[in-house]
């Protein structure tokens, strides 16, 4: 029995095309409809092709057609189900994310260039309603995929009946990190606040404060919009942000804010009920030479210390690291692509594999200098385990084996349910693809 592959592709709505592709011509016409949903053979041509440069599995177009019927059928049905919803600041914050890794990738006009849009408003705008689908999808697929699990004897029968078609492991191994911001000196601190101050002064002596973010505010989801966040609701930003943001009086603008990610300030641009439009301008503090060979001294003597036994990693990581999502574990690290604790190290960032290389399970690496949420930080790194290139086993690869037993679950509900929304669903398929031999009785045959 052959393993049927978790390859429905999430292709229309997260796949983020690669700079540099553009379509020689736009196709015009209607692929297909389901529902209220239509699919554009545009829109089928620019997936295909930009799926196939990123990798993902397409044996053939008709089988890339059928994921984005899935995909369609989900959403239509998303829409109708009134225990189906999404967040608009959610939606707005992920396009917001988005939009900026285009800006990280090429400038503005191969941007527009490859969305055909005239404006990066207009852009932004379209990926609002492709994250929106997206979550919608998302949550009427858990719906549908709800309480899911393997048993051990689900897991086990699992890999006895595909073990001959799992997939080969690489090298990987377990990591833990304790990560450190260099101390910032009070004078330090003191050069930045006089810096906000001054441009402070020069808006209210009549300077822009739109023009002030874009020349000098070091956020990247707002800088080049003139600083300007819209329609933020409290919880959305740190709480020092939140404190000062929601107690200013339209178009007043604060001293200087402290957070973790630097200094702020902060304008009040429009105040819409429960929500705001703010401006801010941000200024991330960069370590002196001082300021980090005190850190990388601080790093060393902490490494010393583990290794003499005076106190455990773990402890080391709970005390000293700045990771909150990790301090508390002991600093292990969690792969989010598998949700597993390994890594292949070949996929590892570069400096983490320099620093690792040559070590043996247990071993410290020495402390380097890397970039965390944004900021300059150090980086102590314990390589817990390595674990050789190997075929796949209940051994070994337990937990693994049993991610992919509920994903073959998961999808043969998703396919039931497809099944029995066929009849009452419609859908009507263009000739072009009337030949294709899909999985699912799209054409009603």
């Amino acid at each position: 029995m052959k393993l049927r592959k978790n390859n429905i592709i999430y292709s229309l709505f997260i796949l983020l095309p690669i700079l540099g592709f553009a379509q020689d011509k736009k196709i015009d016409g209607v692929a297909a409809v389901i529902g209220d949903e239509v699919v554009l053979e545009s829109d089928i041509q620019r997936d295909y092709m930009l799926a196939k440069q990123q990798g993902a599995e397409v044996p053939d177009q008709c089988s890339f057609v059928s994921n984005i019927l899935v995909q369609k059928m989900v959403l239509t049905h998303a829409k109708q189900d009134t225990l189906v919803s999404v967040s608009s600041e959610r939606t707005k914050a992920r396009a917001l994310s988005i939009l900026e890794d285009f800006k990280s990738r090429g400038s503005e006009e191969e941007i527009l260039s490859v969305y055909g849009v005239r404006t990066m408003a207009e852009l932004q705008n379209e990926l609002e309603i492709i994250v929106r689908e997206n979550q919608l999808i998302q949550s009427k697929r858990e719906l549908i995929e709800d309480n899911t699990d393997a048993s051990p004897e689900d897991v086990k029968n699992f890999f006895n009946l595909y073990k001959d078609e799992l997939p080969k492991i690489n090298e990987e191994v377990e990591l833990s990190h304790i990560v450190m911001y260099p101390v910032i000196t009070p004078e330090h601190k003191q050069e930045i606040i006089d810096q906000l101050n001054g441009i402070k002064k020069e808006i209210q002596e009549g300077a822009s404060f739109s023009t002030k973010a874009i020349l000098y505010s070091e956020d990247p989801g707002s800088s080049n919009n003139g600083g300007l966040y819209q329609n933020i609701r409290r919880g959305t930003f740190v709480p020092e942000f939140d404190a000062v943001a929601f107690n200013l009086e339209e178009g007043e603008i604060s001293e200087p804010v402290e957070s973790k990610f630097g200094f702020h300030l902060i304008q009040l641009d429009k105040r819409l009920g429960q929500a705001i439009d703010v401006r801010h301008i941000l200024i991330v503090p960069k370590p002196t030479d001082e300021e980090m060979r005190v850190a990388h001294n601080l790093m060393d003597s902490i490494k010393t210390q583990i290794i003499e036994g005076k106190m455990t990693f773990k402890e080391a990581a709970l005390k000293y690291s700045e990771d909150k999502y990790t301090r508390y574990n002991g600093g292990k690290l969690t792969n989010p692509q598998s949700g597993e604790n390994r890594f292949e190290r070949s996929k590892l960032p570069m400096k983490q594999v320099y620093a690792i290389a040559g070590l043996e399970s247990g071993s410290i690496a020495n402390p380097f200098e890397t970039e965390f949420e944004n900021r300059k930080a150090l980086e102590l790194l314990k390589l817990d385990l390595v674990v050789p290139a190997h075929k796949i086993s209940l051994e070994t690869d337990y937990t693994r084996v049993q991610n992919m037993a509920v994903q073959q679950k998961q999808q043969e509900k998703l396919f039931d349910w497809i099944d029995s929304q066929l009849a009452d669903t419609f859908i009507k398929i263009h000739d072009d693809y009337q030949h294709c031999e899909f999985e699912f009785n799209w054409l009603k045959k």
